[in-house]
């Protein structure tokens, strides 16, 4: 008996669907479930039994511009000095060396034990800078950072209440806050994304003990549990996801705490968005390369944690199956391979499949704006505004998951700037966001999105012809192209990277030091 054609094709493109659809559905689930997470979590009123040891691990490569502040938000928090501990763990190779050294004098003379870990090069980069900085830390937790991280008073005390009443727990993972969520329409997109991936993959998560990865500069862990998994993979990415993964495996749990917010830095243009969207997917893929059949085969895990963890893992991969499907359909109905009649996108319960988690994310939209306080008829028109940044995201996101698969470096070396939210360093120190050879990629891949939709359309099958329109539009649109037409205003002038010497001690603690130059990415 032969096949026809058009049912392998449309096997073929349902198969491509279910990861899509999969994490869609496992969303619409998360959202229901964060509606029945218990508010008086983070909101009551704590009193620690004891008071355990904490280490503050902050991560800096680079970061004039954020980690003066983040380090003077430390003396604010509300916990005894002297059973504080910060570690500073510093590849810097610009003026941030100075500020940081500074800044550990000052924390020092504060009361609080203050070390910076520095090393002779950046092997590993951050996960080896966070592994060699581990050797100083002698708290019972660590309070995991990033360099733009401002930490509110109780970061400690309701951490450390919520990991020590939950069985199992080994972290609590704090919501991401916005110190500057309205400096333009794409900072309150972002603060948006993130509200609302808060909101379902952790606040959802948390409530039915399913797994869900921190964020590296978020969170409290338990030293011991930490140093258990082997603390960071130095040859991954995803350094949050990676420890997350494997503390799960271990049979441990996280905590979330909504209202608990650690403030940060937004990227304030699309195309750093873009590329930090992407460095994050590449990540994620060296995860699945790594422990996708450890997860599968993992002795004493649950099927509903295994399934948990697997799911968590599918985000950058429905990008990538979206892509393949819209083409694939595309070029089988120009072709001939598939008649209009028989294309899977003129199926109405295909469609309606596929636009029932689109209604959710709407809602999800909603739900996530009014539980931060930001339900207003201005940020309402942000949500399908969401659509056109998840389109803009689908070109790099599948380039990633090659760079990923194949183990390649690709965005590895990318770091999302930090700018302070000042408008003057801004100008300069995102001017290196241009295109690269990434681009040829997405703009291919726009085009093409643009030649196919029109024979489609001809074909009749407007759903997909729209679709395909849609996402070239995006696409070519977020590349912000415009920018190579020359200009008459001067060229920015470089920033000046100051100069050090050779050698640098692994460690200084309140006398200032002689500071060597690392090597740069």
């Amino acid at each position: 008996m032969t096949i026809p054609i058009w049912q392998v094709v449309e096997v073929i493109t349902l198969l491509l669907t279910i990861p899509v659809l999969a994490l869609e559905y496992y969303w619409m689930v998360l959202l229901g479930t964060s509606t029945k997470y218990p508010r008086n979590l983070e909101t009551k009123d704590v009193h620690l039994t004891s008071q355990p040891t904490v280490s503050v691990l902050i991560a800096s490569f680079n970061e004039k511009y954020v980690i003066g502040k983040s380090l003077d938000a430390i003396k604010k928090i509300d916990y005894p000095k002297d059973k504080l501990q910060v570690v500073i763990a510093d590849d810097s190779t610009d003026q941030t060396v100075e500020i940081v050294d500074e800044k550990a004098r000052e924390l020092n003379s504060y009361g609080i034990s203050t070390i910076v870990s520095r090393r002779p090069n950046r092997e590993a980069f951050k996960c080896g800078a966070l592994n060699k900085a581990m050797e100083s830390v002698v708290g019972d937790f660590v309070l995991l950072l990033d360099a733009d991280s401002i930490v509110p008073p109780d970061v400690l005390t309701k951490g450390i209440d919520a990991v020590e009443s939950h069985p199992r727990a080994s972290f609590a993972a704090y919501r991401y806050g916005h110190y500057n969520r309205n400096d333009n329409m794409i900072t309150r997109l972002f603060a948006l994304s993130q509200d609302i991936g808060d909101t379902l993959s952790k606040m959802g998560a948390y409530v039915i003990d399913a797994p869900f990865s921190f964020q590296g500069g978020f969170a409290l862990v338990r030293t011991k549990d930490l140093k258990d998994v082997g603390q960071w993979s130095n040859e991954r990415i995803a350094d949050d996801g990676d420890v997350s993964i494997k503390l799960y495996l271990a049979g441990k749990r996280g905590i979330y705490l909504s209202n608990v917010r650690v403030m940060s830095e937004d990227p304030s243009t699309l195309e750093a968005w873009k590329k930090q969207v992407a460095r994050t997917s590449q990540g994620w893929w060296r995860c699945v390369a790594k422990y996708f059949r450890t997860i599968v085969f993992a002795p004493g895990v649950s099927f509903r944690k295994k399934a948990g963890l697997l799911l968590m893992l599918l985000g950058p991969l429905s990008g990538f199956s979206w892509i393949l499907v819209t083409f694939l359909s595309a070029i089988a109905l120009i072709t001939g391979a598939v008649a209009p009649a028989n294309s899977i996108f003129n199926n109405p319960l295909y469609i309606g499949v596929i636009a029932v988690p689109f209604a959710v994310s709407m809602a999800s939209g909603v739900w996530a704006l009014w539980l931060q306080g930001q339900l207003t008829a201005r940020n309402l028109l942000l949500i399908p505004m969401l659509g056109y940044v998840t389109g803009a995201m689908l070109s790099l996101g599948s380039i990633a998951f090659f760079y990923g698969v194949f183990d390649r470096p690709g965005f590895f070396h990318y770091r999302t700037p930090k700018s302070g939210s000042g408008e003057t360093t801004r100008k300069t120190y995102f001017r290196h966001l241009t295109n690269d050879r990434n681009a040829v990629v997405e703009g291919v891949l726009g085009v093409a999105a643009w030649v196919l939709a029109v024979p489609v359309y001809l074909h009749g099958v407007w759903f997909l012809s729209l679709t395909l329109v849609g996402f070239g539009l995006f696409t070519l649109k977020s590349m912000s192209l415009s920018r190579h037409i020359p200009s008459r205003q001067p060229a920015l002038a470089s920033e000046t990277v100051a100069e050090s010497s050779a050698n640098r001690p692994d460690e200084i603690g309140v006398a200032p030091r002689t500071q060597a130059q690392n090597s740069q990415v």
